[in-house]
């Protein structure tokens, strides 16, 4: 093998593997949210034989900063989520591993949050209950007895 080619391929291995450096180093981010935004929480919706049911991925958020109005036909969830982030944890034994150094990624949306839903004809919207399993906000609307 030729110096020459030593010399190429020393550089195409050099270059591999700071491409490879690269990738495992390079910090991804994603967009953050402009002061004021809303985001929307994904739901599910089933329509079922005796009621109309919603489920709202709503992880992170307390029910007192939930709010739902309903009107015929309508259904708003509305509230706030406060970032996750280390300084929103309880006081642990290593405070100081607590206080970031740089946000590497923030891809949990946070914030006010706002959801409209068309509820179709049919539905008791002045008996709605809800509750919370495991980070999901259900909320159950009856079926009108004689509908």
């Amino acid at each position: 093998m030729s110096r020459k080619s030593r010399t190429l391929r020393l550089r195409l291995i050099e270059g591999q593997i700071g491409e490879v450096a690269y990738q495992l180093t390079k910090v991804h981010f994603a967009q953050f949210q402009e002061s004021g935004a809303q985001w929307r929480p994904e739901v599910n919706v089933f329509q079922c034989a005796s009621c109309f049911r919603i489920c709202v991925a709503l992880a992170g958020v307390s029910d007192e900063n939930v709010e739902i109005e309903v009107g015929p036909g309508r259904l708003r969830i509305s509230g706030h989520r406060e970032a996750p982030e280390p300084l929103n944890q309880p006081e642990q034994a290593f405070a100081a591993a607590r206080k970031p150094v740089r946000v590497v990624a923030m891809e949990i949306d946070h914030g006010k949050f706002e959801r409209d839903l068309e509820i179709p004809d049919g539905y008791d919207y002045t008996r709605v209950t809800t509750e919370w399993d495991n980070g999901l906000f259900w909320i159950r609307m009856p079926r009108i007895a004689n509908a």
